[in-house]
């Protein structure tokens, strides 16, 4: 192989390390710039999983959502909603005490949740089973 050749194969390497790296600390930094509030936690009936509903903030470039998270009764939550992700689509639907969408949610039996939130609100996620619970959705215009 000539050593042009093995000159630019090198810098390949070294440059595609190096915008790894810089990704990683990238996101890494970014991952600490969000905060989460609680607004609720609704144990399961029957002790098992919890439901935790918050509020996350991720600065000042984006605007509050409001999200659910399903955990295993000892766990704390950490980072973004496993469950839920919704915001007010720039005011469409109203603020809830958290800053973005209003989320009403019951257990409606052993293994089912029920979610409630605004037709208007963005919705980014809803996931219909989780841990072998089922949640089901339901728009609610009085929220």
């Amino acid at each position: 192989m000539p050593d042009w050749l093995k000159a630019i194969l090198t810098a390949v390497v070294v440059i595609a390390v190096a915008l790894a790296a810089y990704m990683y600390l990238w996101v890494r930094a970014w991952e600490g710039a969000c905060g989460n509030d609680l607004l609720a936690t609704l144990s399961s009936p029957r002790g098992g999983p919890k439901l935790i509903i918050f509020q996350r903030d991720c600065g000042a470039t984006t605007g509050f959502s409001t999200q659910a998270s399903l955990l295993g009764a000892s766990d704390t939550l950490q980072g973004s909603g496993n469950v839920f992700i919704a915001d007010t689509d720039h005011g469409k639907a109203p603020s809830g005490p958290g800053g973005g969408p209003q989320l009403a949610a019951r257990w409606i039996a052993r293994d089912t949740l029920e979610l409630r939130y605004h037709p208007q609100a963005r919705v980014f996620r809803a996931d219909s089973v989780q841990r072998g619970i089922t949640i089901r959705y339901v728009k609610d215009s009085t929220l």
